[in-house]
């Protein structure tokens, strides 16, 4: 799973969203778009490398090894 850079899609994120919270689904698809907007971010910032939803169909971020490293001597 180490090598994943995406694999839950916008549409997965809004149907996730709009079954979780109970949103229509314009509103799932643009509260969608920011989560995506904001893991896009992240990737580019290199706090993650990728997302995806797990077995519990929780979203999911992988972290760097620069955060981890972080993580490892803090």
């Amino acid at each position: 799973m180490a090598n994943v850079s995406q694999s839950a899609s916008l549409d997965s994120i809004a149907e996730y969203l709009k079954h979780a919270n109970n949103y229509d689904s314009p509103t799932a698809m643009r509260e969608a778009k920011e989560v995506m907007h904001n893991l896009v971010t992240m990737r580019q910032k290199g706090f993650i490398t990728g997302w995806y939803f797990d077995e519990q169909g929780h979203l999911e971020l992988l972290p760097s090894d620069a955060v981890m490293d972080k993580l490892d001597k803090g």
